[in-house]
């Protein structure tokens, strides 16, 4: 999976991009010039998560299939812990839990397992989790919020 920027990026933006690749096993570049046609052969035919910018922070997610179809995005405000600087992310998939139609969309696209909430204390304690609220979306790590995504909208095409 890859993971990328709009053209020119802050220094938020970049740095969304490598927590965001980190958390999720996946590749982050920079897009620079790049059209969505090379973005695609970067990809190596999988999926594609394009982070755009609001007024200069990280404001949207875009998540693109494998044919560079989109399929949904969300808008957020983030915020990030200091924990977040000094975890390691180990190398598994993270599992997914909530519910509603952002936590279906999240479970088709990264095909991650699903936990349901009264579950979620029976994972092993280094254990990473993204767990998708009605207002955010929060991704956690030994048991800890490492960051956290504030949703202001979701749509999907």
């Amino acid at each position: 999976m890859l993971i990328t920027t709009s053209r020119k990026p802050s220094a938020r933006t970049r740095s969304l991009c490598k927590l965001l690749s980190r958390f999720i096993a996946g590749r982050c570049i920079t897009r620079g010039k790049m059209g969505m046609k090379e973005l695609l052969e970067f990809a190596d035919g999988g999926p594609l998560i394009v982070i755009g910018e609001y007024h200069g922070n990280p404001g949207e997610l875009s998540f693109y299939d494998e044919n560079g179809k989109l399929l949904f995005s969300i808008r957020f405000t983030d915020w990030y812990s200091e924990e977040s600087d000094s975890y390691w992310f180990p190398d598994v998939e993270p599992a997914l839990s909530g519910q509603g139609e952002i936590a279906d969309a999240f479970e088709s696209f990264f095909q991650f397992k699903r936990v349901e909430s009264d579950k979620i204390d029976q994972l092993p304690s280094d254990s990473t989790l993204i767990v998708v609220g009605e207002k955010y979306i929060d991704f956690i790590g030994s048991k800890k919020s490492l960051f956290k995504l504030n949703l202001r909208g979701f749509k999907k095409y």
